[in-house]
C-alpha cells in the first residue's frame, strides 16, 4: 500500500514537471511574440507618420525632390509576422489534458485554437494589399535613361509626383493598411498578457 502512494506521488510528480517544463515554453513563446508584435506597432506608427508627412506636402501642392527620397521609401513599410504556437502544438499533441488546471486548460485551447486564428485572419486582411502598394509605388520611377553626361540616371522620380492622383491614391490606401493593422495587433495584445497572467498564476500559485 505504501509503495503504490509512493508511486501514484512519483507519477503525479512527474505530471507536475512535464506540465510546468511545457507552460514555461509557452509563456515564453508568448514574451518573444509580444515583443515582436510590438517592434510591429513601431514599425506602422513610422508608416502613418510618413503617410501624414507626404499627405500634408500633397496639400500645399509641394513638388518632389531628391531630399525626400529616403521618407519617400518608408511607404515600403511592411510587416510578416508567424506566431510561435510550437510549444502549444507540442503540448496538444501530447495531450492537452495534462494540464490539470481545467481553467487555464481552456484558455489556452481558446487563445490558439479560436483568439489567435481569427487574430491571424484579420492581419492578413488588413495587410493584403501591402505588395500592390509597394508595385504602385515602384510603378512611379521613370525609366531609367542616359543624361547630357552620358550617365545612367536611374529610380528617378518626377516633381509632380506630390499632386498625382495615383499617389494620392496610394497614400489612402496605404493609411487604411497602417491603421486596421496596428488596430488590430493592439487589440490582440492585452489577450497575451491576459494568457501569461494565468499561466503565472498556475506556476506560482
Amino acid at each position: 500500500m505504501f509503495a503504490l502512494e509512493i508511486n501514484t506521488w512519483n507519477e503525479a510528480a512527474k505530471n507536475r514537471d512535464y506540465e510546468v517544463k511545457m507552460l514555461t515554453e509557452i509563456k515564453e513563446g508568448l514574451g518573444v511574440d509580444q515583443l515582436n508584435l510590438q517592434e510591429q506597432i513601431a514599425a506602422y506608427t513610422i508608416l502613418e507618420n510618413t503617410v501624414d508627412h507626404f499627405t500634408q506636402l500633397t496639400q500645399h501642392l509641394a513638388a518632389f525632390n531628391d531630399t525626400m527620397q529616403s521618407e519617400l521609401w518608408k511607404l515600403n513599410i511592411g510587416r510578416f509576422f508567424q506566431f510561435n504556437r510550437g510549444p502549444y502544438d507540442a503540448l496538444n499533441a501530447s495531450g492537452i489534458d495534462r494540464i490539470s488546471n481545467d481553467s487555464l486548460r481552456g484558455h489556452l485551447i481558446n487563445f490558439f485554437d479560436s483568439e489567435l486564428k481569427k487574430f491571424q485572419h484579420q492581419l492578413e486582411h488588413a495587410t493584403r494589399r501591402y505588395g500592390a502598394n509597394v508595385e504602385l509605388l515602384l510603378s512611379m520611377r521613370e525609366y531609367p535613361f542616359m543624361d547630357h553626361d552620358h550617365q545612367w540616371i536611374v529610380n528617378r522620380i518626377t516633381s509632380d509626383l506630390l499632386q498625382k492622383p495615383e499617389f494620392i491614391w496610394l497614400l489612402a490606401d496605404i493609411e487604411w493598411r497602417a491603421n486596421s493593422a496596428k488596430n488590430t495587433i493592439e487589440a490582440f495584445t492585452p489577450k497575451i498578457d491576459a494568457l501569461i497572467q494565468h499561466i503565472d498564476t498556475d506556476l506560482d500559485p
